[in-house]
This record gives C-alpha cells, structure tokens and sequence, in this order.
C-alpha cells in the first residue's frame, strides 16, 4: 500500500449513494452496482473525499480496535477492488 496514494471517483460512470451506514454504488457503464457494510462505507467516503490511504488508515485505527497491520491489509484490498471494478481510479 502506498501511503500516499488517493483515488478519484469518475462522477460521468459512477454514482452512489450512502443509506444508513451502507455505500450502494452504482457503475452506469456496466450496470453493477455494489453495496459496502459500515467499514467499507467509512473509508469509501474518505476515498472520495480525496483522502490519501494514510489518512484513511489512521481514520480506521481510531474507530476501529484491531492491528495495523490487517487494517492497512484490508483498506489496500478495498481500494484496489474499487480500482479494478472502475469505480474509483488513482490520482495522478
């Protein structure tokens, strides 16, 4: 995970919407949609607030009581799925 890596969302082929504590994203591209549970919904928000993964990371430590290490595992696997499904795309 590099730490200072941020993602922009193309708002022209992806929009959402945040229920509750869900992220429902829909790709207009393809038609797919997803959905992110309370975690996800967290650092997709900062995601496209254009926070870097750092700041994200540290977002998570304090909400969340687990090792560093997983959470930084768990939010580089997020950012990447959102990359591949072209629902965010990295900064230049």
């Amino acid at each position: 995970m590099k730490s200072a890596q941020r993602y922009t969302l193309d708002k022209d082929s992806v929009t959402y919407r945040i229920i509750g504590q869900e992220a429902v994203i829909l790709n207009m591209d393809n038609g797919n949609y997803y959905s992110l549970n309370k975690t996800g919904t967290l650092a997709w928000k900062a995601l496209v607030e254009g926070k870097n993964l750092d700041e994200i990371l540290a977002l998570l430590k304090k909400k969340y009581p687990l090792p560093e290490e997983r959470l930084k595992k768990d939010l580089s696997a997020l950012a990447k799925d959102l990359e591949k499904e072209k629902l965010l795309e990295l900064s230049q």
